[in-house]
C-alpha cells in the first residue's frame, strides 16, 4: 500500500451535531499531533469525526466529493442512470467505461486511495484507542468509537472488493484475487487476499461492530455517525451478495426497526435533509462545508444551480421509467425540462442564492434509507424458497407507500424476484447500486432502447455477463509502489 497517512483535524472546531466543521489535513504518522491526538479518547472521536467528514470532502477535482460522487459513478455504470449531453465532461469518461479501465486514470486511483484512507484512518483508532489515558474511565464511548472504525473498514473492504475484483461467486470457492487485507497500521506493500477471504474479513468486522454497538450505551449525535442500524444494514447488505439469505432478512428487518418511511406525499422532498426518520446514514452539511460545484447536488439537481442545472440532466432508463405507475410518487420525481424527458429531480436541494445573494446550496448526503432494507428483506426471503406470501407482504410494505394503488404481487418464484429486482431499480435510481447489482446478479450490460443518448456511449453500449469490463483495473500508483500487487486482467 502506499505511505500510511493520518486525517488530522484542527481541534478548536466543533464537533458536535450539525455544527461540525471539521477540516481534513493529512501529516505522517510520526509527527507530534498525531500522538497527542491518540493519546485521549476524545482526541480518537476526533479522528473518526475527520473519516465522517471525508466522505463528503472536496478531494481537488469537480467529480470528486467523496461518497456521492462515487455513487454516481456506480451509477453510470449500469442502464439506468445517464446524462443527457457531455456538458463540462465530468462523469463522461466513468459512463463510457473508461476511467475504471485505464491504469492512468486519475479517478481510478482516487477511489482506491479514497477507501484506503478510511481503512488506514480506522486502523489507527483501533491500534490506539484501547491504550488512550482516559479509556477506562469511557467504555462506552471506547466501543463506540471502536464499532465505528470497524463498520468504516468493512464498508471500504466492501466497497473496493466489489470494484477492484471479480465477483462473489455464490456457492464457489471464491479463491480468485480479491483486494490487500490492511487491518494494521503498515506502510508495507502487501498481496491481494481471496475474495473469500475479504468477504470473511468483513463478515468479522461487522460482526464485531456489532457486539460493541450493542452493549455500548454511547450514542450517536446525528445521522452522520454509524450505529447499530447501519452496521445491520451492512451486514445485510453484504449478505444479500454472498447469498447468506436468512442473515440478509434478519439484518435487514433489524436495520430498520425504528426508521419509518417517509410518507408518500412528502418522496419527493425526502432525499436532501436528514430530517425524516427514514434515513439511517449520510452526511449533515453546514454551509461552510458545501463544496459548490463539485458537490452532488451541483451534478444532479436540474434545479440546483451547478453542472445538472446548466444542462448536463440526469436521466432515468425508459424501461424503469415505465414501469412504474403515474401515481407512483417515485416517477413524478421525473420531469421533462429545458425539452428533456424524464430527468431527474429525486434529490433536489435548495440550489442558487439567497436575498442577500449568499450561497444557498447546503444540502445533506444520503448513504443509506429503510426503503433499501425493505428490498433486501422481500429479496432475501423469496431466495429462501416456500415462502413467496411473506415476500410478497415485505414488497408491499414498501411500494404501496410509494404507489398508493399499488396491489400486493401474487407472483411466485423466480418471476416474484424479478418484480422485487425491478422495484429495487424504481427505488434505488441514483443512490448507487446498479453496477454492483448487475455484478452480484451475472448479468449483461445492456443499454439498448433504453434511451440513451449515443453519442456518448462510445464502446460500452453491451458487454456480456463475467466480461473483464465490470472489473476495475489496479492503479497505476499501486502497481509501481507495490511488489506484491498483481493486475486484473487487461
Amino acid at each position: 500500500m502506499k505511505k500510511l497517512f493520518l486525517i488530522i483535524i484542527s481541534l478548536s472546531l466543533f464537533l458536535m451535531l450539525g455544527c461540525e466543521k471539521e477540516y481534513l489535513e493529512r501529516v505522517p504518522t510520526s509527527s507530534l499531533a498525531e500522538k497527542d491526538l491518540l493519546s485521549t479518547v476524545g482526541g480518537n472521536h476526533t479522528l473518526l469525526h475527520g473519516i465522517h467528514r471525508s466522505t463528503y470532502a472536496f478531494y481537488g477535482s469537480h467529480d470528486r466529493y467523496g461518497q456521492k460522487a462515487i455513487d454516481m459513478a456506480v451509477d453510470l455504470l449500469g442502464e439506468d442512470f445517464f446524462q443527457s449531453e457531455r456538458g463540462y465532461g465530468w462523469f463522461v469518461r466513468w459512463y463510457q467505461y473508461l476511467d475504471h479501465r485505464d491504469i492512468n486514470a486519475g479517478n481510478l486511483e482516487w477511489v482506491w486511495s479514497y477507501y484506503y484512507d478510511i481503512v488506514d484512518n480506522a486502523n489507527i483508532i483501533l491500534a490506539n484507542i484501547d491504550n488512550a489515558s482516559d479509556a477506562a474511565l469511557n467504555v462506552a464511548r471506547v466501543d463506540f468509537i471502536k464499532a465505528n472504525a470497524l463498520t468504516y473498514r468493512a464498508f471500504s473492504f466492501y466497497q473496493l472488493v466489489q470494484l477492484y475484483a471479480d465477483r462473489y461467486d455464490i456457492g464457489g470457492a471464491n479463491t480468485h484475487l480479491g483486494i490487500p487485507l490492511v487491518i494494521q497500521p503498515t506502510q508495507v506493500g502487501q498481496a491481494r487476499a481471496t475474495v473469500a477471504e475479504v468477504y470473511a474479513q468483513i463478515n468479522t468486522d461487522l460482526d464485531a461492530a456489532i457486539t460493541l454497538f450493542t452493549g455500548s450505551t454511547y450514542k450517536k449525535v446525528n445521522v452522520s455517525e454509524i450505529d447499530l442500524n447501519v452496521a445491520q444494514g451492512i451486514k445485510a447488505r453484504v449478505a444479500l451478495t454472498t447469498g447468506q439469505y436468512a442473515t440478509a432478512e434478519a439484518m435487514a428487518v433489524a436495520a430498520r426497526t425504528g426508521h419509518a418511511l417517509v410518507p408518500a406525499t412528502k418522496y419527493g422532498y425526502g432525499w436532501n435533509k436528514a430530517d425524516n426518520t427514514e434515513w439511517m446514514w449520510g452526511a449533515v452539511l453546514i454551509t461552510e462545508q458545501q463544496t459548490s460545484y463539485a458537490s452532488w447536488f451541483s451534478h444532479i439537481d436540474p434545479y440546483f444551480g451547478g453542472y445538472a442545472s446548466l444542462g448536463n440532466h440526469k436521466i432515468i432508463s425508459t424501461l424503469v421509467y415505465d414501469y412504474m405507475s403515474a401515481d407512483d410518487e417515485r416517477k413524478k420525481v421525473f420531469k421533462t425540462i429545458g425539452g428533456k424527458a424524464r430527468v431527474g429531480k429525486k434529490f433536489t436541494g435548495n440550489g442558487g442564492y439567497d436575498a442577500t445573494g449568499q450561497s444557498n446550496w447546503t444540502n445533506d448526503y444520503l448513504y443509506m434509507k429503510a426503503g433499501e432494507m425493505y428490498l433486501i428483506e422481500a429479496e432475501a426471503i423469496a431466495r429462501q424458497g416456500g415462502r413467496d406470501a411473506e415476500a410478497q407482504t415485505a414488497l408491499f410494505n414498501l411500494v404501496s407507500k410509494r404507489d398508493p394503488t399499488y396491489v400486493q404481487s401474487i407472483l411466485t418464484g423466480d418471476p416474484l424476484i424479478q418484480e422485487i429486482l425491478m422495484q429495487r431499480r424504481c427505488e434505488l435510481w441514483g443512490e448507487g447500486f446498479r453496477f454492483f447489482d448487475l455484478k452480484r446478479l451475472n448479468l449483461d450490460l445492456n443499454r439498448a432502447d433504453l434511451g440513451h443518448t449515443t453519442s456518448l456511449w462510445n464502446a460500452a453500449g453491451y458487454f456480456p455477463a463475467g466480461d473483464k469490463n465490470f472489473v476495475f483495473l489496479i492503479p497505476k500508483q499501486e502497481m509501481d509502489a507495490n511488489p506484491l500487487m498483481v493486475q486484473n486482467p487487461l
